[in-house]
């Protein structure tokens, strides 16, 4: 054998090895890895979770028994298909790919099709309708004694999309199921853009954040910069691609599309995923978390102030019940309301949550790798938040004895409350603390609304 030839063999050989490991490095993190916004609920969250009855029914607190009276939560809608825009992208991708030879790398190539048909956009898949049933019979268990003194006095609020109409829906299956031992179909959710939408409804803010480039500036600076150019770079040589034809960040975000909603919705998984090791998906993540931090989070203060009509609702909510709960009158016992993550984000900006400092920016990846705001675990699909009310007594009949505090949850975990610091906090100390989203909320004056639009009465398919 020439010596030319024993060096061929040896580089083919490397090559070799280098792939494997490459894949096995992908195939062994795509299960546990993040998936940004398209991460499903249960990918993140323990699907076995022991939930035993009434568990966040009571608690004690100061010398005091607490026991909840109200809950008013927040969730974002179920896994869904992708968006028209990523199921075109896919369908490009994969052309630009066997045009240039790849599927002789990789046969799955060969006979791929989009599992994604067009009219699919958004539509809610049956994951996501799974989830939320399951979140709904979760909340059962934790709160079981709250729903069963009162079913009637829930209210479900949504907004007018089929995907989050479609998921209130579940969601109160799986509730009501869990606690009435069989599903109520009576209940009618109340559509509300202004409340669970209110970035559709905001023209300040589409027109100074989400249709404008220079608000994610920070985004597009990472997107084309060192980090993902090295790893666009390192595919692109696993992939032979010519120069001509090199792998693109919006390649890249493809591939992450496809391995995420494949892997999720797709019989059989995906073969994407190979495409993606460990710190691809980091750098990747860390890009599209840059995205959603600086539009929807605490890039712009429009972003965290539209969604005042929320905080709203909640607050003033929380005040009725207080006040019918001292007057032994009826109230609404729970309030859940089915948004999307555009709705969740603002909210969580303007409750101060998931707070990174310094600001995530373009040249601080490194510094960020153990940050509070990934969108994987903060806004995946079926993402959720609520505020619990507690009327707290030591069991003597005075009245000033009796207290209420609130405890908040973030995807089903206690958080800690910003105005107090801690997973405890009274109810007028954090009342106090966002008086002024709650008080002084001139949505439509903020926004710079032609005039006020009232809230949508039909569903959008």
């Amino acid at each position: 054998m020439s010596a030319d030839m024993k060096l061929l063999l040896k580089l083919f050989k490397c090559f070799l090895i280098t792939w494997c490991i490459y894949s096995i490095n992908a195939l062994s993190s795509f299960r546990t890895a993040s998936y940004s916004t398209k991460t499903p609920y249960f990918w993140v969250n323990d699907e076995k979770e022991n939930i035993a009855l009434d568990s966040e029914t009571w608690f004690e607190h100061e010398d005091k028994t607490c026991q909840v009276v109200h809950l008013n939560a927040v969730l974002r809608h179920g896994a869904r298909f992708p968006s028209l825009k990523w199921i075109k992208r896919m369908t490009v991708l994969h052309k630009k790919l066997t045009e240039n030879g790849v599927d002789e790398q990789f046969p799955f190539l060969k006979t791929w099709t989009n599992p994604f048909p067009e009219e699919s956009d958004k539509i809610i898949a049956e994951l996501g309708q799974q989830e939320h049933e399951m979140l709904g019979e979760r909340f059962a268990h934790r709160f079981n004694l709250l729903f069963d003194e009162d079913m009637d006095s829930i209210r479900i609020v949504t907004s007018s999309k089929q995907r989050s109409y479609a998921s209130s829906l579940a969601f109160y299956t799986g509730l009501s199921q869990t606690v009435l031992g069989e599903v109520d179909k009576t209940k009618e959710p109340i559509v509300n853009d202004i409340e669970m939408r209110f970035h559709d409804n905001c023209v300040h803010f589409k027109e100074t954040v989400d249709k404008n480039k220079s608000a994610t500036s920070e985004y597009s600076k990472f997107k084309y910069g060192p980090e993902v150019a090295a790893i666009a770079k390192k595919l692109t040589d696993v992939l032979h691609l010519p120069e001509k034809a090199a792998v693109t960040p919006d390649d890249l975000n493809t591939i992450h599309q496809l391995c995420a909603f494949e892997e999720a919705l797709a019989e059989g998984g995906s073969e994407w995923c190979q495409f993606l090791d460990k710190e691809s998906l980091e750098v990747i993540q860390y890009m599209n978390d840059l995205k959603q931090y600086w539009k929807k989070m605490y890039g712009h203060e429009i972003s965290s102030a539209m969604s005042c009509p929320l905080l709203n609702q909640m607050f003033t909510t929380l005040d009725k019940v207080i006040q019918a709960n001292n007057a032994d009158e009826d109230y609404e016992v729970a309030v859940f309301g089915f948004g999307h993550a555009e709705t969740l984000a603002p909210l969580y900006a303007a409750l101060g949550l998931y707070n990174d400092e310094p600001q995530l920016k373009a040249d601080n990846f490194q510094l960020h790798r153990n940050r509070k705001f990934r969108s994987s675990r903060v806004l995946p699909f079926s993402a959720n938040f609520a505020v619990a009310l507690y009327q707290c007594d030591s069991g003597e009949d005075v009245e000033d004895y009796i207290e209420y505090v609130v405890r908040f949850y973030a995807n089903e975990k206690m958080v800690d409350i910003p105005a107090c610091g801690q997973k405890v906090c009274s109810y007028k100390k954090v009342r106090e603390f966002y008086k002024n989203y709650v008080d002084d909320c001139k949505f439509h004056q903020m926004c710079r609304n032609p005039e006020p639009k009232g809230s949508n009465k039909h569903v959008e398919l």
